[in-house]
């Protein structure tokens, strides 16, 4: 994240702190909630938002061997299911890697508890089948640069349910421009004042799948447990 200010009298550091801590608390953000767990700079294969928040029905499950994952194991849990088997030679034909990688990929989910495989030698989703039912929100605080902030907010859509982007109040403007490219993309727009914590939505995001399972599951891979 970029530290420079705006002659605001804060840099993006120093507004990401204060929002941080208002994520943080018991208060919910006005039309979001509050979230199960935040992260706070976690990279997600296309880029790196400033936080992810987190909604899941349990506590998510503490993965073993996390920073072992890679593309690779997300590209299998990917295309896995819960109650169709898929077997290794069909992995890795669709997938279009070496036989070994595929292989050590789904050992290494298997260690997780994501991937089980069947006594035909075959795989399913069993623990992973829970990843793909987490509710993720991403938020790209910017201080200045709209068009790099919508580019970025657009790479999130591919992991994250909502998207959102998060600008000091007097910056709101600056999206005016933009906001036909926001509303196709559903991502939302909202202002916060670091000096008086209020965050105040000025377009709402709009809930959508993910555009790619396998963006979503490398997402995941890296956040939950983290």
């Amino acid at each position: 994240m970029k530290t420079h200010g705006v002659e605001l009298g804060y840099t993006e550091d120093e507004m990401a702190t204060v929002f941080e801590h208002r994520l943080r608390s018991r208060r919910s953000l006005r039309g979001i909630g509050r979230f199960s767990k935040i992260f706070r700079e976690v990279e997600c294969h296309r880029g790196r938002p400033d936080f992810v928040g987190i909604i899941s029905r349990g506590k998510p499950n503490e993965l073993r061997h996390q920073s072992s994952h890679n593309v690779a194991s997300a590209r299998v849990l990917s295309l896995l299911k819960k109650r169709s088997p898929r077997s290794l030679s069909s992995l890795t034909q669709q997938m279009d890697m070496k036989a070994q990688t595929v292989r050590h990929a789904l050992r290494q989910l298997e260690a997780s508890g994501l991937v089980e495989e069947l006594a035909n030698g075959s795989f399913i989703l069993s623990g992973g089948s829970a990843i793909f039912e987490i509710e993720t929100t991403a938020f790209e605080l910017k201080l200045k640069n709209p068009r790099r902030a919508v580019f970025q907010a657009q790479q999130y859509t591919l992991f994250a349910q909502q998207v959102w982007i998060v600008v000091p109040p007097s910056q709101a403007q600056t999206y005016d421009a933009y906001r036909a490219v926001l509303a196709r993309w559903g991502i939302g727009l909202a202002t916060f004042s670091p000096r008086s914590h209020r965050f105040t939505p000025i377009i709402s995001a709009r809930r959508h799948a993910p555009g790619s399972r396998e963006h979503q599951a490398y997402a995941m891979l890296r956040l939950v447990g983290a």
